[in-house]
């Protein structure tokens, strides 16, 4: 089971003594009313983790245990004192405010430990003591890292760079020599997941019979397809495959597999190994390919794809030279919350969410380009505390890992206030040699609620580009607030309090109408707000342009792991673009790379024809780019239609049939019985007395269907040849019980000249006591019909 949550820092409860407060009074037992009451904080309970309020009035002396969540929504923020006191959106827990390494404790600061720095307007631009970043010794730009044999394999045969070719050569490698490639890697664990289907769960494959065995060029040929079907929204596989609609087919994905083997691939897609033989049987007896899954201790969350991150990671590190800036962001994994994470059995591996943390390229010619990307599985990833442990602080211990490979070099790190803390920047600089700047919240710094207080004191209002800045005394941290469409709070430990006089440009409000001017105006700002805004938006640029292709997989047949492995797809199409237009523009510098959707369309038609063909005969026919829409007869295409399609032809009634339109039938089809039974059961929802109905039906003519019942009047008329009388009734629900339809009489015959009423179906179900009889003249069997039938 996960850990418990952490207690509230009694140190940082107790600063919360004395907070006004305005709570409502239907609070009480016996009031309604929405009235705020005045009250305070009277002190902390460490026992319940709650504060004792005590209200404004002589009349109640007692004190009201109160959650931090009602606090922080009831304080009173018009109150003078209000700046005084650190309200954060969560409670600040034991060990939030400190971190310990292999030879120091670091804490968060104290309000008193820092100085505010003013620069006066007209005056110096800078203040405070001078902050000198630690020195970086390599290039500046990051740099392909390619030899010439590479090269020459990234090139056609007019010698011209292809993006496909620079594609495949970003994908990661696997293998004790890096020999193997994704695709035959993941192929290998798909062979081996659907051996396991077949022998656990009787899995029938509808392609991969016989010989036919899952191959790289075929696992090649599904991501072709995944882009294929991305680039036209989406579809389905019985879309991909229709025959009678060129709205829907996708020629491209038909040419290159069939359709049963799209299904088998995507039934199969699996990354890792991650199950034992059952009755402890030998992996080698029964699996061709060895077994191969994530190290011992993988986090639960990682185990699918924990290899195919860390190959991707490796890989995109491997071909580039480092250069000094890169960038840090986080971002909400899609679909985690209805994956079978949170919704499966306990013990639940992450209760939290999982966020996706890549580390990018936001300065020269490989801008937008990533560098590492790690699926963090919240508080309880338990990767975290094996590699690196650094107290109770896990996100020191994450950035650890993805810092790992930049340490004590003098790299300049921008992120978000994700990360950001001063106890983040004095860990950067002293312990891991890395300049850091980004965005931090109020309550991860000492200074912030110093600069909170300031900022109301002074009025200082949004969109007046006002800056307060603040130096810690001993430690080369700077705090500043810039005034933009929001009060922009950022840390940095390389940056002094300084001054950028028109360093950036805005377009600034106007005062009574509050509309933006037109034209941008240079504002004043801080020195590491200009360094930030310059870098941090280009991240978010990549991400926007991998969102544009995002894969297209029927990953609900097997919860989030494809997704992941599909957003790494999408990262590699990025950084492999990022590459080709790199290495085109330094190689043939008189020619444009090509736009990034038409390397997408190259690349999805070099999957799709990658190694043999998998079809032994051709798809046939496309649909009919035209079509005839004057009647849905006259519309159909393709395929011929099944008779018991649930859409069929609208045919026009004749002049024989009158009165209220009836269901046609005749034989039952399994899936026609299948649809039947569905069909009654919803109407049996909304009608619980429909049971055992007469239903007529549509017979052919000179075509008589006679009635099942043993006791039938036609066997009593004397006929040479004893038989029933013929119907056109048949019982609905004994027709979907017995697979075929149940005839029975319902109608008016002629017996002996006279018109006589028989009702077998009613005589039937009562002999079967399917119906109940009330009283001998019950409407269910009428007096003439049992007269016939006894």
């Amino acid at each position: 089971m996960p850990p418990k949550t952490r207690p509230i820092s009694s140190e940082w409860a107790e600063t919360l003594v004395g907070l006004s407060m305005k709570v409502p009074e239907s609070w009480w037992p016996g009031y309604k009313s929405h009235k705020l009451c005045d009250g305070r904080i009277d002190s902390y309970c460490p026992i319940s983790q709650r504060w004792n309020l005590l209200l404004d009035t002589k009349e109640d002396d007692a004190l009201y245990l109160m959650a931090y969540e009602a606090i922080y929504k009831y304080a009173d923020f018009d109150s003078s004192t209000y700046n005084e006191f650190q309200l954060t959106q969560q409670p600040i827990r034991d060990g939030d405010d400190e971190i310990q390494t292999e030879t120091k404790k670091y804490f968060r600061t104290e309000p008193e430990e820092w100085d505010e720095v003013v620069i006066e307007d007209g005056g110096t631009d800078t203040g405070g003591r001078p902050i000198e970043p630690l020195a970086w010794e390599g290039d500046e730009e990051f740099t392909v890292k390619i030899t010439d044999e590479e090269l020459a394999s990234l090139r056609d045969i007019d010698g011209e760079i292809r993006f496909e070719k620079v594609f495949q050569w970003c994908l990661p490698r696997f293998g004790d020599d890096d020999d193997q490639t994704l695709f035959e890697f993941q192929a290998a664990r798909m062979r081996n997941y659907m051996r396991k289907r077949v022998l656990e769960s009787g899995f029938k494959p509808r392609y991969y019979k016989g010989d036919k065995v899952i191959t790289g060029d075929h696992v090649a040929r599904f991501y072709g397809a995944c882009l294929c079907r991305m680039i036209h929204g989406g579809r389905s596989i019985e879309q991909i495959f229709s025959t009678r609609e060129i709205m829907d087919a996708v020629p491209s994905i038909r040419e290159s597999m069939t359709k049963s083997c799209l299904e088998d691939l995507t039934t199969c897609l699996h990354y890792s190994d991650d199950w034992d033989p059952e009755c402890g049987s030998d992996w080698d007896d029964i699996y061709d390919d060895p077994k191969v899954l994530a190290p011992p201790g993988t986090a639960k969350h990682r185990l699918k794809h924990g290899l195919l991150e860390d190959g991707y990671n490796k890989r995109w590190q491997a071909i580039v030279n480092f250069g000094k800036w890169i960038t840090t962001d986080e971002s909400r994994v899609g679909g985690w919350y209805h994956s079978c994470m949170t919704i499966g059995p306990e013990p639940k591996p992450i209760r939290t969410g999982a966020t996706i943390h890549t580390v990018c390229i936001t300065t020269g010619r490989l801008s937008t380009y990533k560098l590492f990307a790690r699926v963090y599985g919240g508080q309880f990833d338990e990767d975290i505390p094996e590699i690196n442990d650094y107290g109770k602080y896990k996100m020191i211990s994450l950035y650890d890992l993805m810092l790992e490979q930049f340490k004590h070099k003098g790299h300049c790190v921008v992120m978000d206030s994700a990360y950001m803390s001063d106890a983040m920047c004095q860990v950067g600089r002293e312990e891991w040699k890395i300049n850091m700047v980004g965005t931090c919240q109020s309550n991860r710094t000492g200074a912030g609620s110093r600069g909170k207080a300031t900022v109301a004191a002074r009025g200082i209002k949004v969109g007046t580009h006002q800056s307060v800045m603040y130096q810690h005394k001993d430690k080369p941290i700077t705090y500043a607030i810039w005034a933009d469409n929001n009060y922009v709070k950022t840390l940095s430990n390389f940056h002094g309090p300084n001054l950028l006089r028109g360093g950036i440009q805005r377009k600034l409000r106007d005062p009574v109408t509050f509309r933006r001017n037109k034209d941008f105006t240079d504002v004043d700002c801080p020195e590491q707000q200009w360094v930030y805004c310059q870098t941090y938006h280009l991240i978010d640029k990549g991400n926007g342009a991998e969102a544009k292709y995002d894969l297209s997989t029927e990953s609900h047949l097997h919860g989030w792991s494809p997704k992941l492995a599909a957003r790494f797809f999408n990262m590699n199409l990025n950084n492999a673009y990022n590459i080709y237009k790199y290495l085109y523009t330094k190689y043939h510098p008189d020619r444009t790379p090509m736009l990034m959707r038409s390397c997408i369309n190259d690349l999805t038609h070099s999957l799709l024809q990658q190694g043999s063909e998998i079809r032994t005969r051709g798809f046939g026919d496309a649909p009919s780019a035209t079509k005839d829409i004057t009647t849905t007869s006259s519309s159909l295409d393709g395929r011929k239609l099944r008779s018991d399609a649930v859409r069929q032809p609208f045919t026009s009634p004749t002049a024989t049939v009158t009165g209220t339109p009836q269901t046609p039938a005749s034989t039952i089809t399994a899936r026609a019985l299948r649809y039947r039974k569905s069909d009654f059961n919803r109407q049996k929802e909304m009608q619980p007395g429909r049971n055992h109905l007469s239903v007529p039906l549509i017979v052919l003519d000179k075509k008589l269907s006679y009635c099942k019942y043993i006791k039938c009047p036609g066997f009593n008329t004397g006929a040479k040849r004893a038989r029933a009388y013929p119907s056109k009734y048949v019982c609905e629900q004994c027709s979907m019980e017995k697979g075929s339809d149940f005839w029975l009489c319902n109608s008016i015959k002629i017996v002996d000249g006279i018109k006589t009423v028989v009702n077998c179906h009613a005589a039937y179900h009562v002999d079967m006591k399917l119906y109940e009889i009330t009283a001998p003249s019950s409407v269910s069997v009428s007096t003439i019909v049992s007269e016939l039938t006894e």
